[in-house]
């Protein structure tokens, strides 16, 4: 099937021409990005035209779905199938949005909104492009060719098929030879072993990769030696085995880095801050390092199940998860009463109603790191691993972020109503949208009304007047580059009334007839600015006690469209679930790790949450900070220098870094960081063979 695969070149010779194809049109797309877009988009047809499949491992934030989208286009127009799997539902739409944004620009190739299909369709006939999820993908695992048959499949962060054994895994390895071409996205093509490039790279049908399995060899033999052996010589065997990796890679990846793109097209991103933020938290004490401890002998001595780890990391980070663990532990010492459980539960349990009421250190650090932020008109995004985490975290948030009612007043509503009404609908926004009034009253409520208010020098009584300032005044105290206030709330109400996005149009559905209000202990839309609440979280409640008060539980649709607007709650914590393939950064360049994932993998997605084209840090011309606060004294400390560790380490070719267990410390890992950081120039340069622009 792979030879049966014919497209006419002459149908993509717009892609010589970025400046023509958004000349003239209502379009977001820049030129700078869009030309080495389109350079990889006709390197990737290229490659189709040859015979194979390509694996493209550009950068988070490098706008891999657009390249993607551009070549699904051009192939469909063609009168060929093509189906797109995406990880969840929210990319999915993603992806069905972005087929649409070029509709208009590629009318004259035969680019129409009928031809995009969503959901499971079964068979697709010529010409079509189903967009479709993972879970649709192994659904069909087993089922007849025709539910999976295509000209092109296209697989959105494909680094989820790098499990041995996962359903997705094999659907993938099965159902792919039914494509004759396979195109896949991923920014991070693997976290630890380069056999997990190996394995996406066959995928797209590559068979000779032995310098690619040497280059991995040498890696996990650098990692396997220690003093005595000489730096230089080691550098250069690891740099030769790069060399000939690099080569087996280049027919078949494609890769571009943001700090290697031309500084033109790097100022869209964002830079990222030279100096590293840190977040200095108080040295555990005494007490604490023996209450860490005997958690950590408990898990030993009571575990959940057999073979459980030694020590949990988020007996570091917060109080609640270890007074859970100590409740699990005393109901199963109940039982078989092991005398040395029995001591340590007591003593656990003593030292830790000694802290009862007390934030947990690392917790202070971080909300007081936090609040001159907010106070210099800045949104936050932090993040964590587990539910429990971000629970504390959260409602710990919610009390030393929250602001007096003594300064939540100002103009009267009546006037803001007005100038909203008079000022906000235009030609996209129709001012009879029966949905377009609950969004007015949230605009016009009063934690929004003192947040618009504080950035207005003095908000005017009158409405006219007041609709004037919308207009004028940029918010957050950013600079020209940043729309102002009205043309931010125009784009807020466009995505909120966004047809793809149904849970958002339900739920202003539900505003209008009366049964839920945007403001108040009733909302279900994420925040409570009416109560002084400046942080909100977003993830799936676990059941385990009460959620926090701003915990939005919902389709995270709304969280999304809030948080990349000026409006609305200043912080955003969440989990992992938000940390891959959704857009985070238009209001945002501060982004906290509270708690880490062990893979570099989850690191860097979460870092392209913020670094990514039209960047709130590219329009105010500020840079971005990430910050990956300790708990000092701790494990909490020693896990994140490795991950730090890891993520400098990733550049070099794709990755090649030591497991999350290697101590940073001992005599081996100090050999092998000796050796990365004299061959660490010339691997990062070898990358840039593997771009195309």
């Amino acid at each position: 099937m792979m030879n049966d695969f014919q497209i006419d070149a002459r149908r993509w010779r717009f892609l010589d021409n970025p400046a023509r194809y958004i000349e003239g049109k209502k379009s977001d797309l820049k030129v700078e990005p869009l030309a080495r877009q389109f350079k990889t988009a006709k390197e990737i047809l290229r490659r189709f035209s040859d015979g194979r499949g390509v694996l493209l491992a550009d950068d988070v934030g490098l706008g891999k779905t657009t390249v993607g989208v551009l070549v699904a286009w051009v192939v469909a127009c063609q009168d060929k199938r093509v189906r797109i799997y995406a990880p969840n539902d929210v990319l999915r739409r993603r992806w069905a949005e972005e087929l649409e944004r070029h509709v208009p620009l590629l009318e004259r190739l035969g680019a129409r909104c009928d031809r995009i299909k969503q959901g499971d369709v079964g068979k697709l006939n010529a010409g079509r492009i189903q967009v479709a999820t993972h879970h649709t993908l192994v659904k069909s695992h087993g089922n007849n060719e025709q539910r999976t048959s295509c000209h092109l499949m296209i697989i959105d962060e494909a680094h989820r098929a790098k499990g041995d054994g996962s359903a997705f895994n094999d659907a993938l390895r099965t159902l792919g030879e039914r494509a004759k071409r396979k195109l896949i996205l991923t920014a991070t093509p693997f976290s630890i072993r380069l056999a997990e490039l190996e394995q996406l790279l066959r995928f797209v049908g590559a068979t000779e990769l032995e310098a690619v399995g040497r280059y991995a060899n040498e890696l996990r033999r650098l990692y396997s030696l220690g003093d005595g052996h000489d730096i230089s010589a080691e550098s250069k065997r690891l740099v030769g085995a790069a060399k000939a990796a690099i080569e087996e890679l280049r027919p078949y990846l494609i890769r571009h880095g943001i700090d290697e793109l031309s500084a033109v097209e790097r100022r869209h991103f964002g830079a990222i801050g030279s100096d590293p933020w840190e977040i200095a938290t108080e040295p555990a004490s005494h007490d604490e390092i023996r209450l860490l401890l005997r958690m950590d002998r408990l898990l030993q001595l009571v575990p959940e199940r057999k073979g459980e780890r030694r020590n949990d990391p988020r007996f570091h980070i917060g109080w609640r998860h270890v007074g859970t663990e100590l409740d699990r532990a005393a109901k199963r010492s109940a039982v078989g009463a092991d005398r040395a459980a029995l001591r340590h539960i007591a003593a656990a349990k003593k030292a830790l109603g000694a802290r009862s009421g007390k934030v947990h250190p690392k917790i202070a650090a971080v909300s007081a790191a936090i609040r001159p932020l907010l106070d210099a008109g800045e949104k936050v995004l932090v993040f964590c691993h587990h539910r429990a985490t971000a629970g504390e975290l959260l409602s710990a948030l919610e009390r030393s972020l929250k602001v007096p009612s003594a300064l939540r007043s100002g103009t009267q509503e009546k006037a803001w109503r007005e100038a909203w009404w008079s000022a906000l609908p235009d030609a996209s926004i129709q001012p009879d949208e029966p949905l377009l009034e609950p969004i007015i009253n949230w605009l016009c409520s009063p934690g929004i009304r003192w947040q618009i208010g504080s950035w207005l020098e003095q908000p005017s009584a009158c409405a006219k007047a007041l609709a004037d300032q919308f207009k004028r005044t940029r918010p957050r105290n950013a600079g020209t580059r940043v729309p102002t206030i009205l043309e931010a709330a125009r784009a807020l109400v466009g995505v909120l009334l966004d047809a793809q996005s149904t849970s958002t149009r339900a739920l202003l559905r539900n505003i209008a007839k009366g049964t839920r209000t945007f403001g108040g202990t009733s909302s279900h839309f994420p925040g409570r600015l009416d109560e002084g609440f400046r942080v909100m979280g977003s993830w799936s409640h676990d059941g385990n006690g009460d959620p926090p008060k701003t915990l939005y539980t919902g389709k995270p649709d709304i969280v999304l469209a809030v948080f990349n607007s000026p409006f609305g709650p200043d912080v955003l914590v969440t989990t992992d679930h938000l940390s891959e393939g959704v857009d985070l950064h238009r209001c945002c360049r501060y982004l906290i790790h509270y708690e880490l994932d062990p893979s570099p993998v989850r690191t860097l997605q979460r870092n392209g949450r913020v670094r990514r084209v039209g960047s709130w840090a590219a329009l105010t011309e500020r840079p971005i900070c990430y910050a990956y606060p300790t708990f000092a004294g701790t494990r909490d400390e020693k896990a994140v220098l490795i991950m730090r560790q890891r993520i400098n380490a990733f550049g070099l070719l794709l990755g090649g870094v030591p497991s999350f267990d290697d101590d940073p410390t001992d005599s081996n890992e100090s050999f092998a960081e000796a050796v990365l950081r004299d061959a660490g120039k010339t691997l990062k340069s070898l990358n840039m063979a593997l771009g195309c622009a």
